[in-house]
């Protein structure tokens, strides 16, 4: 007898936590549908592209937009930024010159193997960050790199 008390014991503190464990468990639902919506996400502004506007005369377009996280640029057909031949100084441009790369709201130039190198500022280098204004050469191509700002000349390539 004092064993089917025992198990009576066992079996209603079982049914119990049960009990109590789906109550706990409905009044957590019940709680969160009656909390008030979440607030509707805000709508991000599209991000701007930065510009590479092409110093000198010549043919061709003079601003091309860095639209994509990764630009090439060369004389090869498969450029993004595509150096045309009719452009002073195409022929100092190697197929597969350089790339510009954006990492988050940075623009990073690099050379990519090209027989002329690249110049910022002036300055010969392998990679180099972008600002505002920053004078960029491929070759003898030369650029200004613009931020995030519609460019002031009117032809976008």
């Amino acid at each position: 007898m004092a064993l089917d008390l025992s198990l009576a014991i066992v079996v209603a503190l079982g049914l119990l936590a049960v009990l109590v464990t789906g109550f706990v468990v409905a009044s957590r639902v019940r709680r969160r549908k009656a909390q008030p919506a979440a607030e509707p996400v805000q709508k991000r502004e599209p991000v701007s592209v930065a510009f590479l506007e092409r110093l000198g005369e010549g043919e061709g377009p003079r601003i091309y937009a860095l639209h994509r996280p990764l630009v090439a640029i060369g004389r090869s057909a498969d450029a993004d930024i595509r150096i045309a031949s009719e452009i002073p100084g195409a022929f100092t441009v190697s197929r597969r010159h350089a790339q510009i790369r954006r990492e988050d709201v940075d623009y990073i130039v690099e050379d990519v193997g090209s027989t002329n190198g690249i110049r910022v500022n002036g300055l010969v280098t392998h990679r180099n960050l972008l600002r505002d204004g920053y004078h960029v050469a491929f070759g003898s191509v030369e650029f200004v790199f613009r931020t995030p700002e519609l460019p002031s000349a009117s032809k976008v390539h």
